[in-house]
């Protein structure tokens, strides 16, 4: 019976894993380190192997490529993410999911992500998935692509190859301009590879047409010479026409990462900065939208106690959305109930910074200018927010034109009996406690969401007193937005601040009631005709709050009036009470005269209990127990299964009790951290073992003690006749001793975590 897999085959196989290796070590400056070696090699050896297994079981082509899929999936939890990997070895629903997710998306992270590529989770799978393919495929063509006079053979050599060719031309495009032995890569790679291509070609005729021995050796011959010629001159050319490492062309270097709105400062947090030192200064000028209307820069949704941050993507909340790269015609948002509709045309002045200013909502943006083309694919989208991003910056000059299509905002009387919108909210971090409290003192009787919501915009609009922190300003004013700036805010009278604090509290009671709330920085347009400029002094801020099939409703919570006092003194008044006489008692006493403003009891009455332990002596005992449970219980365990095992082996006869000590010393060893290698047969190799690795270990083995001590066990268990009782005891007093001098040579630390140690063995 002839062999599933000839030799021939095998050699091939060898080839390719040496192409696909020489490929994947170009996955080493993507992960950094040795962090590729493990999924990279064993997604070749997973590849390789479960082919060949189909193609030695005598299975179908088809079987044999389930076959590695299949191994791809079982292996590939722990080639490639093992810490997630349940017991770091077996698949799970996370990892089958990584290993699809790395497989497709895993190409785009890669010039992506920062480098090294540590995360995702699914990272590594990029270079698994990568030489699991690329030596499946040449398998397959190794193993089940018959060979052929013709076409067919040069076509089964070229597909052999390419792949492999692939990975390699793959890992320098998606890698870095830092590269890991190229030049040795490149020429070994064009080497095996002419080589194999080439001995094929030979060998391929002459399996199908006679030919003489000595026309096939001088064909080789002329191979030989032809591919070293072209190695040493292309090595030669290569040395002195080798481009620059900083001239080195890469996928990452021309790609846009994803935009990111974690990676810049809070918009809001740059409030103070338009209305105090760029108020005269023209940010934009717009020309179409109507006087009092509002221009967006940006919507926060979610606050971290600090400041608000632009909510990253969709996977946050239902309602923050994602930033997209699309075209001129932007969709609308889900929750949405369209308005009016107009144009408007913006040109930017004096505004810097990566968010392009637009009115809400935009459903059209065309940039103009030499630079439109480049500057449209830098523009990112979130259409649930009505935010645009340009990654590349705003700059002066830039102009484009928006169609907008406003919200259509019920009255008053009909938002009253609309409901709040389901949607999940944003993160919120360390909000003060006086807020609920507040929240739920202006919200007063309020039945619905809208009533308690113009509650809350009552309360701080006739409360406060608005102030930019300005010399002119009648109070100082703190800016910020933090959980401590807006506990100031309530606590302190009167209430002053502006915009940043009044909308940063008014959104902050809303969420702590449950309603979906986000704040917006943007500007108010002026009165004027054409092109009308907008200012420093124009940018406000406001609040906005989802309501049930109309969207996300304005709020302007901040007060207008300025004229707060300086210096203002709350002291309790004291109103006097007139004197009441009163009657008399059983026992005469002194008339007393009482006012409403009662004293305190002089003559307090006596417990009638007596000494009572205080709840927090419980808790601090109950605690107190526990602790000592946690660290005492395991070592009371240990010590009676120790105890156990010490008293079956110290029982029986000579020879077992002898046996018994040797075995103790070994689980003592053990149990200090000295392992029992599995190849070691007798004692006296054992003795060999432990005086090199203790000292490898810092683990005292007394030198010249053990080998005795083994022979001694050695003889009392091997031994004709029998020996007296005190032998045995003597072997359990030397192997204590023995543990006991090792255990002194150990720290203390050590000698603590070996009492929580039990060997079985």
């Amino acid at each position: 019976m002839t062999p599933a897999v000839g030799r021939r085959p095998l050699i091939e196989l060898g080839t390719v894993a040496a192409l696909v290796a020489l490929a994947t070590l170009g996955f080493q400056p993507m992960y950094g380190g040795a962090a590729f070696a493990v999924p990279a090699f064993g997604g070749l050896a997973v590849g390789l192997g479960a082919l060949l297994l189909g193609r030695w079981l005598r299975q179908s082509l088809v079987t044999s490529i389930a076959l590695a899929i299949f191994a791809y999936f079982l292996l590939g939890s722990a080639l490639a993410m093992p810490a997630v990997a349940t017991f770091g070895v077996l698949p799970n629903l996370e990892t089958l999911d990584g290993l699809v997710r790395g497989a497709v998306f895993g190409w785009s992270d890669a010039v992506t992500l920062t480098i090294p590529l540590q995360a995702p989770p699914y990272i590594p799978v990029l270079a698994y998935c990568a030489s699991w393919a690329a030596a499946a495929i040449p398998a397959v063509i190794v193993l089940y692509w018959p060979v052929r006079v013709g076409s067919g053979s040069t076509l089964r050599r070229a597909v052999a190859v390419a792949t492999p060719l692939a990975l390699l031309v793959a890992t320098i495009i998606l890698g870095t301009r830092l590269t890991f032995l190229a030049g040795v890569r490149g020429i070994l790679f064009t080497a095996i590879a002419l080589v194999w291509v080439c001995w094929r070609s030979a060998t391929d005729a002459a399996a199908n047409v006679a030919e003489s021995t000595l026309a096939t050796r001088r064909k080789l011959t002329g191979i030989a010479t032809v591919v070293l010629g072209a190695l040493l001159a292309g090595g030669l050319v290569g040395a002195v026409v080798q481009p620059a490492t900083a001239d080195r062309v890469v996928a990452r270097d021309e790609i846009v990462p994803p935009f990111d709105p974690l990676d810049y400062p809070s918009p809001l947090a740059a409030f103070r900065k338009y209305v105090n030192d760029e108020t005269k200064t023209t940010l934009f000028t717009e020309q179409g939208l109507a006087a009092g209307s509002y221009v967006r820069l940006a919507t926060m949704d979610s606050w971290n106690g600090v400041v608000w941050d632009v909510a990253r993507n969709a996977g946050t909340a239902t309602g923050s959305g994602a930033f997209r790269l699309l075209g001129t015609d932007l969709p609308a948002p889900k929750l949405f109930s369209a308005g009016a509709t107009s144009h408007a045309r913006i040109t930017i002045k004096g505004y810097s910074g990566v968010w392009l200013p637009n009115a809400s909502y935009p459903t059209g943006l065309t940039i103009d200018g030499p630079d439109a083309a480049k500057l449209s694919q830098n523009v990112r989208v979130n259409t649930e927010t009505g935010t645009i991003a340009l990654t590349s910056g705003v700059e002066s000059g830039l102009g484009y034109d928006l169609d907008v299509t406003a919200l259509k905002v019920p009255t008053s009387k009909a938002l009253t009996a609309i409901p709040a919108a389901r949607v999940d909210p944003a993160p919120m971090a360390s909000v003060p406690d006086v807020v609920a409290s507040t929240a739920k003192q202006y919200a007063g009787g309020a039945t619905t969401a809208y009533q308690t919501m113009v509650n809350l915009q009552k309360s701080l609009v006739n409360q406060g007193y608005l102030s930019h922190g300005r010399a002119s300003d009648p109070v100082p004013s703190r800016a910020g937005e933090g959980a401590d700036r807006i506990e100031q805010l309530f606590t302190q009278d009167p209430m002053v601040g502006d915009q940043e604090q009044y909308v940063t509290a008014f959104a902050l009671m809303a969420h702590s009631l449950g309603y979906p709330v986000r704040v917006v920085l943007g500007a108010k347009v002026p009165k004027g005709a054409g092109q009308v400029a907008v200012r420093g002094n124009d940018v406000t801020a406001w609040a906005e709050v989802a309501f049930e099939g109309v969207g996300w409703v304005p709020f302007f919570p901040t007060p207008t009036k300025t004229d707060a006092p300086k210096e203002q003194t709350v002291k309790p008044k004291i109103i006097p009470q007139p004197q009441v006489r009163q009657p008399p008692r059983d026992h005469p006493k002194d008339d007393q005269l009482l006012t409403p403003v009662q004293t305190k009891d002089q003559n307090k009455k006596k417990s009638d209990h007596g000494f009572q332990i205080p709840a927090w002596a419980y808790w601090a005992g109950g605690g107190l127990l526990l602790l000592l449970a946690i660290v005492f219980l395991p070592l009371l365990i240990v010590w009676l299964l120790r105890r156990r095992r010490r008293r079956r082996r110290a029982t029986g006869p000579v020879d077992r009790r002898a046996a018994g000590a040797w075995a103790e010393l070994t689980s003592g060893f053990r149990e200090l951290g000295l392992d029992r290698p599995g190849h070691v047969a007798t004692r006296t190799q054992l003795v060999s073992h432990y005086e090199r690795a203790g000292e490898e270990s810092g683990v005292a083995v007394q030198p010249g003690v053990l080998g005795p001590l083994a022979r001694r066990v050695d003889h009392a268990v091997f031994a004709a006749g029998q020996l007296a009782d005190d032998a045995a005891d003597a072997l359990w007093h030397d192997a204590d001793a023995v543990l006991e001098h090792a255990r002194e040579g150990m720290t203390w630390l050590r000698r603590r975590l070996s009492d929580y140690r039990y060997s079985r063995i």
